[in-house]
């Protein structure tokens, strides 16, 4: 009984907390003047310009680590978009960051990625007994998968604008770009259309969607860190959890309704994923059929 009256101060500042994203009766630190460098100039510290140095930065940082669904309210319903990154900044930069680590790190993940890269080519191989029709689709994967993946096949770059082309893919792939982009937009269409009741607009599902894969990106590096190197994938399971609490924060509902929509959102992007499937199969057989 002592240990629960003793916890209850603890346990309501963390409410007050979670419901604000700050102390207010805590005092906020108050910055020296710096002086600047040369006449006219504007000063930029070194803390401002390294990622998870500044302060927007470590505040998303941290908010999405303890706050999740209450700092993407406060971005997303309350406007306060003065206290954080910005959502495809704070994308870029955190898959950036991943990327580097990835990079840096010895271990399975890039393995799987490039046994993941060498099915999708092996899916398309041809074979002397395939029809006319086949052999045109899988001519036409083939140059469709090395068109979008140029920086890692420059023996197939002979014209300027391939080479600019794989400049912009080496660029984008190393800020993480391929890690989320996917994943980025089948999460946007279906929050689109799943959070419009809750009066959450298409730019605002975006944003969510971006914070979400930030908040991903967190636990991957987690997953990272306590696997010793060797594995970086949340699984569903934990998946689900993230974005239940996620639902529960930002709309302010309860448990059987967010669990209600994170399952309907995670079969909306196996539906629009199944969709976009469809869509991309079907405009590759008619081009095949049609380049004969």
């Amino acid at each position: 009984m002592r240990i629960f009256e003793r916890l209850r101060p603890w346990l309501r500042l963390w409410a007050i907390y979670n419901e604000l994203g700050y102390i207010p009766w805590k005092k906020p630190k108050v910055k020296k003047d710096r002086k600047k460098k040369g006449k006219g100039g504007v000063y930029m510290g070194a803390r401002e310009a390294i990622p998870f140095m500044n302060d927007d930065a470590k505040r998303t940082f941290s908010h999405l680590l303890l706050r999740p669904g209450y700092m993407m309210r406060d971005y997303i319903l309350r406007g306060q978009h003065e206290r954080y990154l910005s959502p495809i900044t704070a994308l870029l930069v955190f898959y950036s960051v991943f990327t580097l680590i990835i990079a840096v790190i010895p271990h399975r993940v890039e393995a799987d990625n490039e046994e993941s890269a060498n099915h999708v080519e092996m899916t398309v191989t041809l074979d002397d007994s395939d029809s006319p029709h086949e052999k045109d689709l899988g001519i036409a994967l083939n140059q469709l998968w090395v068109l979008f993946n140029l920086d890692q096949h420059p023996e197939a770059v002979d014209t300027p604008w391939k080479a600019s082309l794989a400049a912009v893919e080496g660029d984008l792939r190393s800020k993480g770009f391929y890690l989320f982009i996917g994943y980025f937009l089948l999460l946007w269409i279906s929050m689109s259309f799943l959070l419009r009741k809750y009066g959450i607009s298409v730019s605002g599902a975006a944003a969510a969607s971006a914070y979400v894969l930030c908040q991903y990106c967190i636990f991957k590096f987690l997953a990272l860190l306590l696997s010793l190197g060797e594995n970086a994938k949340l699984g569903i399971l934990l998946t689900g959890i993230l974005l239940f609490i996620d639902y529960r924060q930002m709309l302010a509902i309860g448990n059987r309704k967010a669990v209600k929509l994170t399952i309907k959102t995670g079969l909306f992007v196996l539906l629009v994923a199944l969709l976009l499937g469809i869509i991309v199969t079907g405009g590759l057989l008619t081009y095949a059929y049609f380049k004969k």
